[in-house]
């Protein structure tokens, strides 16, 4: 904000006091220096709304936002080695997709999409009602078969599976054939 803005801001007695080299100008002139920072992020706000230019803490407040924390937190608090950890890349990549993924929430297509983005990883698959033992279908249960490339993500993979299935769902983990 330039100095004369900031001064017709000011009731027209005090506007009347600022002269070059006055108090008064020195302390508008504080005042504009201070406004800068803010004036500099309005001035690009939707980059901070963008999960692929924000950031990277915003990054994650954004996902806060759209109900990503128990994906992204774990048990941290209770000092659980279930923590999830996700590079910021695709941190930024789940967070652009997170309202898609919530629309269709509960699907085999929105579990593997997760994972995968969460991962940045490819390959997963997902089967239902796989066989128990003795060969009969387990109804009401999921097989997920993770790639070797998202072994180092099994905790995010962990995290993902227990908050995106359906509540009556049953599920197990395990490495893709």
């Amino acid at each position: 904000m330039e100095l004369r803005a900031i001064a017709r801001l000011l009731p027209e007695a005090v506007q009347a006091g600022i002269t070059p080299g006055s108090v008064l100008e020195t302390i508008l002139a504080v005042i504009q220096s201070h406004l800068r920072p803010a004036e500099a992020v309005i001035a690009d706000l939707d980059r901070w709304f963008d999960p692929r230019r924000a950031p990277e803490p915003f990054v994650r407040m954004l996902a806060g936002w759209l109900g990503l924390d128990p994906i992204l937190a774990g048990d941290e608090e209770a000092g659980s080695t279930r923590a999830a950890t996700i590079d910021t890349g695709a941190l930024r990549e789940l967070v652009a997709a997170a309202a898609g993924f919530a629309r269709a929430r509960g699907t085999v297509e929105t579990m593997i999409g997760l994972l995968e983005t969460a991962t940045a990883t490819r390959g997963f698959r997902i089967v239902e009602n796989p066989p128990d033992a003795a060969g009969r279908a387990r109804p009401f249960h999921i097989r997920i078969e993770v790639p070797k490339a998202a072994d180092r993500h099994r905790a995010l993979v962990e995290r993902i599976v227990s908050v995106a299935k359906p509540a009556f769902v049953t599920a197990e983990i395990g490495p893709a054939p």
